[in-house]
C-alpha cells in the first residue's frame, strides 16, 4: 500500500492500525461504531447528497428492503487535492444507545478519484471499484435498510476521499478495509436518512396460512410481499412443473419482496439477491377483509426476454391502481435455463411428452392461487384480468392459446408484439417460439457445452454454473434481419402450448377473453430522431430478442433487400431514401407502419375465434430523464403510466406525465373492472372493427388515428402473405 500522509512512523501507524482493529471485532455486515467516526480524517469536509432523499428526512420506501431495495443514490462534492480514491459506506444505527452498534447496508471502495457520485438503481461498480461486506456478505450489493421495528434508526451515508488506492490479495473483510483505510482519509462527508419499519395489517387467512402486509405509501392501500405461490422448484422439482406451497405456522409478514429467479447479471433484476427459491408474489389491495369485497383483479407478468426480470420492479408498484379499486398481483416465474429448458430426458419424464415450458407453468400456478387465494384480499376470481409486457406480453399471448389456463382468466392485456403470424417480427421478438424437436436439440448442445451428459448432471449443478451463457441468440432461426430471438422462450410443446399462432387462430382453439393490444412509437426497430447520430456512430452485436435498426443509406438498403427479396424495389417505392438521414426516417416510418398495420391484421384472425371484445393502440409518449433523447418512447415506457407508478420510480416527472399517467392507469382499471376502457372523463377508445384501418393513439394524444396509407396497407398484406405462417 501507499505510505500514509500521517505525522506517525510507518511502525507506529501499524502499532495504531492494529490495537484500533482489535478493540472493535467486526461480523459481517455489522460494526460497534460508525466508520466517519471511528477513522481519523485530514479534517475536510465533502457534501453528500442524494435524488431520493433530503439530510434528515425518511429514506424512501422503495430505497429499502420492504420496498424495492433500490439504492437511491449518492452525488459528493469532489475531494482535496491528492485524492486516489472514495470508499462508499452506508450505515445504519441499530438503536438509540451507540452501544447498539451498526449494520453495514453497502461498502464500497476504489472508486475512482473522477466519480462524482453513483445512481439511483446502481446495478454496476464503476471500473476498478469492488464492493467489500454489508449485511448480504462479502461482495453483496447495495441492501436497503430492513429495521426490524416500529422505531426510526438512522442511516449514514458516508464517503471518503483517500490518498490511496486500496489493494488486497483477497477479498478483505471490515477489519481489513478499516485498517487499509486508516492514516488515508484526506475528507469525508454524511448524509443521513431516517428509516421505520412498515407497520404491520391485520392478518389475512390464505390456503398455506395467515399473512401480514404492510401499509402502501397511501396507508389506505395494503401491500403483501413475498407470497409463496409454489414449492422451491430445486433439487428434484427442478425443470417439473410447480408443486404446492408449503403450509406454515404463525402469521407470515409478507413486509418484503421475495428473491429473483436466478437470471445472468443484476440489472433485470434490479440488483435484487437471486434464488431458485423465488416463485413468489405480491398483492396491493385497498380492500377491507372484514368488509367481503370482491374487487376485480390484475394479475401481471414481467417482460425481459425470457431471460429475467422481476415482479418487484419498481414500475410494476399497484398502488395507484389499487386507489382505483383493482387488486394488484405481481409475480416471479423461472427464466432463461432454469424456466425454458428442454431434453428428450425432459420430455420422457414429463409423461407428456413435453418439456421447456417450466416459466409458463409458473404462470398458471401464480393464475391458480389466485382463484383459491384472492378472496381474502378483497379480490373477486370471477374477474382476473392478466397483462404483460413483451416477452410478459407473449406470456399473456401463450396463456391466452394454452387449455390449461381455460377459465383462470377474461382478459389479457398484451403491451407490444400481438402479431400477424405471417410477420417475421414473430421469429425473434420475445413472442417467439420453438418447436419442441428445435428446443430439445438446442438443450443437448447447451448441457454438454456445461459438462452435463445426464439430467441427473444438470440438476446437481448450482444454477450459478448452469446459467452462465445462457443469455444468448438462437442463430438457426431465420427472421429475414439480423435480429435473433433468445435461445431460451416457451415451446410449442404439445402439452401447455399444443399449436402454434397459425394453427390456433385456424382452429378458433384460443380462450375466448376480451383482448387489449398494442405497440409503441420507438420499438421493434424505430428509434427517435435525436438518437440517430449516436446509434451511427455505435457499433454492436444482435441481442436475443432485439430487432435491427437501420440509420444509414447501406444498413437500410441491405435491410430492404434482404427481407423483402422480389419486393424490395416496390417497398422503396413507398419508403424512399436517398441519405443516411432519408433511411433513418424510413426506417422508422416503415418499422412503425408494420407494427401497426400486423396488429391490425392480427386482430382480424384472433376475432375469427373470439367474439369477445378487441381494443388495440398505439403508444406515443416519451417519459422524461436521460434517456429521453436516445430512446423516445421506448419499449415498455407505457408501464410507468399504465400502473401510474411514477412515484415509485426516480424520474423528473412533470404534471403533463401526471395527466397521462391519471388517464392511462384510468383506461387499465376500466379494461380490468369492465372489459372496455372506457368511462366517464375519458376520450372514447373505439371497439377494434376489422373494417376500419384506425388505432387508438394513448400517449402524447389519445384518439384514433390511421394505421397506414392504404397503398402501404397494400403492400404489407401482399408483403406477409408470401411469408410461412409463425
Amino acid at each position: 500500500m501507499t505510505p500514509p500522509r500521517s505525522a506517525l512512523s510507518l511502525v507506529a501507524l501499524m502499532l495504531a492500525g492494529a490495537a484500533f482493529a482489535q478493540a472493535m471485532p467486526t461480523s459481517i455486515g455489522h460494526d460497534r461504531q460508525l466508520l466517519i467516526a471511528a477513522i481519523p480524517s485530514a479534517g475536510a469536509r465533502l457534501q453528500v447528497t442524494s435524488p431520493s432523499f433530503a439530510a434528515g428526512a425518511d429514506i424512501p420506501i422503495a430505497n429499502t428492503q420492504y420496498g424495492t431495495n433500490r439504492f437511491p443514490g449518492l452525488g459528493w462534492s469532489a475531494g482535496p487535492a491528492g485524492t486516489r480514491s472514495y470508499a462508499v459506506i452506508v450505515q445504519g444505527e441499530l438503536g438509540q444507545d451507540p452501544a447498539a452498534g451498526t449494520s453495514i447496508h453497502l461498502f464500497v471502495y476504489n472508486l475512482p478519484a473522477t466519480t462524482a457520485g453513483l445512481p439511483s438503481g446502481m446495478a454496476t461498480l464503476p471500473a476498478g471499484a469492488a464492493y467489500g461486506p454489508n449485511v448480504h456478505g462479502l461482495a453483496a450489493p447495495y441492501a436497503g435498510p430492513h429495521t426490524h421495528d416500529t422505531a426510526r434508526h438512522a442511516y449514514h451515508a458516508q464517503v471518503f476521499a483517500l490518498d490511496t488506492v486500496l489493494r488486497f490479495d483477497a477479498a478483505p473483510d471490515l477489519d481489513a478495509l478499516k485498517q487499509a483505510m486508516y492514516g488515508h482519509v484526506l475528507a469525508a462527508g454524511d448524509l443521513v436518512g431516517y428509516a421505520t419499519k412498515p407497520a404491520a395489517t391485520a392478518p389475512v387467512r390464505i390456503e398455506t396460512g395467515f399473512v401480514s402486509g404492510v401499509a402502501g405509501r397511501d396507508p389506505a392501500v395494503t401491500v403483501y410481499k413475498g407470497i409463496p405461490y409454489a414449492a422451491p422448484p430445486v433439487g428434484p422439482l427442478r425443470w417439473r412443473p410447480p408443486a404446492a406451497a408449503s403450509t406454515w405456522q404463525g402469521v407470515r409478514n409478507a413486509d418484503s419482496f421475495g428473491p429473483a429467479c436466478p437470471q445472468p447479471g443484476r440489472e433485470m433484476a434490479q440488483g435484487m439477491p437471486q434464488s431458485e427459491d423465488c416463485l413468489s408474489l405480491n398483492v396491493w389491495t385497498g380492500a377491507k377483509p372484514d368488509l367481503a369485497e370482491k374487487r376485480p383483479v390484475y394479475v401481471w407478468i414481467y417482460g425481459g426476454g425470457f431471460i429475467g426480470g422481476t415482479g418487484a420492479s419498481p414500475e410494476f408498484d399497484g398502488e395507484a391502481l389499487a386507489r382505483k379499486g383493482i387488486v394488484v398481483v405481481t409475480f416471479n416465474y423461472r427464466v432463461g435455463v432454469l424456466g425454458f429448458l428442454a431434453t428428450p430426458e425432459l420430455s420422457r419424464e414429463s409423461g407428456h411428452n413435453a418439456s421447456g415450458d417450466y416459466g409458463l407453468m409458473d404462470d398458471i400456478a401464480a393464475l391458480k392461487w389466485v382463484q383459491q387465494n384472492i378472496a381474502a384480499f378483497g379480490g373477486d376470481p370471477a374477474r382476473v384480468t392478466i397483462g404483460g409486457q413483451s416477452a410478459g406480453a407473449g406470456s399473456v399471448g401463450f396463456m391466452a392459446m394454452s387449455p390449461l389456463a381455460k377459465g383462470l382468466f377474461r382478459a389479457g392485456i398484451a403491451e407490444s408484439h400481438a402479431r400477424d403470424p405471417r410477420d417475421t417480427e414473430l421469429r425473434y421478438l420475445s413472442v417467439s417460439y420453438r418447436t419442441l424437436a428445435n428446443a430439445e436439440q438446442s438443450g443437448t448442445r447447451y448441457a454438454e457445452a456445461h459438462g452435463a451428459h445426464s439430467l441427473a448432471d444438470l440438476r446437481a449443478m448450482p444454477w450459478e454454473q448452469l446459467i452462465q451463457g445462457s443469455d444468448t441468440i438462437d442463430a438457426d432461426v431465420e427472421t429475414g434481419s439480423t435480429g435473433k430471438p433468445p435461445l431460451f422462450r416457451p415451446v410449442v410443446d404439445g402439452w401447455v402450448v399444443p399449436q402454434g399462432y397459425a394453427a390456433t387462430y385456424a382452429a378458433h382453439a384460443q380462450n375466448k377473453v376480451t383482448f387489449v393490444a398494442g405497440n409503441n412509437k420507438d420499438e421493434t426497430g424505430a428509434v427517435p430522431e435525436t438518437a440517430f447520430d449516436a446509434l451511427r456512430a455505435r457499433k454492436a452485436p444482435p441481442r436475443g430478442g432485439m430487432p435491427p435498426v437501420s440509420v444509414t443509406l447501406a444498413d437500410y438498403l441491405a435491410y430492404a433487400h434482404r427481407k423483402f427479396g422480389p419486393l424490395a424495389g416496390d417497398f422503396l417505392r413507398l419508403y424512399p431514401a436517398r441519405d443516411d438521414q432519408e433511411a433513418a426516417l424510413q426506417n422508422d416510418a416503415a418499422a412503425r407502419d408494420n407494427s401497426r398495420i400486423s396488429t391490425w391484421l392480427w386482430g382480424r384472425l384472433w376475432s375469427k375465434g373470439d367474439d369477445k371484445p378487441v381494443y388495440t393502440y398505439f403508444w406515443t409518449h416519451a417519459p422524461p430523464g436521460p434517456g429521453h433523447d436516445m430512446r423516445g418512447a421506448f419499449h415498455g415506457s407505457e408501464i410507468y403510466y399504465a400502473f401510474n407508478s411514477l412515484d415509485a420510480v426516480d424520474r423528473p416527472w412533470t404534471q403533463e406525465d401526471r395527466r397521462i399517467a391519471d388517464l392511462m392507469s384510468s383506461y387499465w382499471a376500466n379494461i380490468v373492472t369492465n372489459g372496455n376502457p372506457n368511462g366517464p372523463g375519458l376520450p372514447d377508445w373505439p371497439l377494434y372493427d376489422p373494417r376500419k384501418d384506425r388505432v387508438m393513439e394513448l400517449g402524447n394524444h389519445f384518439g384514433p388515428i390511421p394505421i397506414a396509407s392504404a397503398e402501404k396497407i397494400s403492400f404489407w398484406e401482399r408483403f406477409l402473405s408470401t411469408q410461412r405462417a409463425w
